[in-house]
């Protein structure tokens, strides 16, 4: 039986919020505390224009999965 070594696993966490600001402040917090990639939950943010899920993209700190279920 092969153990995995914790360099060969990712941690990723689901964020969920409901504004660009809420999500950018939740990935700097899930990156403070060991997350390696994250996935962004769009359908629970309440926005108006792709204009501000492109400024979300931009300021992400780390690697990201986004869905919009």
């Amino acid at each position: 039986m092969v153990m995995a070594r914790k360099s060969d696993l990712l941690v990723c966490t689901t964020l969920e919020c409901e504004t660009k600001e809420e999500m950018v402040a939740s990935m700097e917090k899930a990156k403070e505390e060991g997350a390696d990639l994250v996935e962004l939950h769009l359908d629970s943010m309440s926005f108006s224009h792709i204009s501000e899920v492109e400024q979300l993209l931009s300021q992400r700190t780390l690697p990201a999965i986004v869905s919009f279920r």
